[in-house]
């Protein structure tokens, strides 16, 4: 029996109810649910907190693959790794990310940098964004950028809701609960976002089973990962 893709639903909102950012989100969990075969977590930023990196602890990162700072990154970290799927939910801020998800990224990327000897393996991981603004052109595609960005630095892969309406990610904007769930063009591509990031999902897990054989350790994270945790051990 083939495993099921694990997709991991990020809502970066800090508000704890009324989160507009979760009506898209739940929009996109129906559609990652429609594809079967997926079990999905998720992760809210609600009441958490997220120190922004000091990059002073690099020695630290390596030898035991993890933050010096102890925060709530211990929570999302093992998340993370697990996923094979995610979909990070935001709203947007001064034409960008919050700066506790932005916070969360940069020390992501640096403790998987630093963990894996400086390279970062080929983690295949299928990402989409999701971004929504008080006004129409508030900086929604600026802050889908960012996640994109992210994405593609930690060797992962953007994937988008269905054209033309989604060409990065899904982006609307709204100044209440109701209005964000009348939008239905909103929903539709937050859907087809979650649809289409778990179908691709499944496309690499099956093409990478296919090709262990011929693909390096690095297509394997978790091989690298344990690799490098052992070096550390024996340093």
């Amino acid at each position: 029996m083939k495993p099921d893709s694990v997709i991991l639903i990020i809502n970066s909102s800090p508000k704890r109810s009324n989160s507009h950012t979760q009506v898209l989100l739940d929009a996109a969990v129906r559609g990652v649910a429609s594809a079967g075969d997926c079990r999905i977590l998720t992760y809210h930023f609600a009441g958490k907190r997220f120190s922004d990196c000091n990059a002073v602890c690099r020695a630290y990162c390596a030898a035991h693959g993890s933050c010096i700072q102890k925060d709530d990154l211990e929570e999302l970290l093992p998340l993370w790794q697990q996923a094979d799927g995610y979909i990070i939910g935001a709203p947007v801020y001064h034409m960008g990310l919050p700066a506790q998800l932005k916070a969360a990224l940069d020390r992501l990327g640096n403790i998987n940098f630093a963990s894996m000897q400086g390279q970062y393996p080929r983690f295949l991981k299928v990402g989409g964004a999701i971004a929504q603004g008080g006004v129409r052109y508030g900086g929604q595609e600026l802050a889908i950028q960012q996640v994109v960005s992210h994405l593609m630095l930690l060797n992962c892969l953007p994937v988008s809701g269905d054209m033309p309406e989604s060409y990065m990610g899904v982006a609307t904007y709204t100044t209440s609960l109701e209005q964000i769930r009348a939008d239905q063009v909103a929903l539709d591509s937050a859907f087809s976002l979650g649809f289409r990031l778990a179908q691709l999902t499944k496309i690499v897990q099956s093409g990478r089973a296919a090709l262990a054989e011929q693909l390096g350790k690095d297509y394997f994270p978790e091989y690298v990962q344990a690799e490098a945790a052992g070096s550390a051990d024996r340093a």
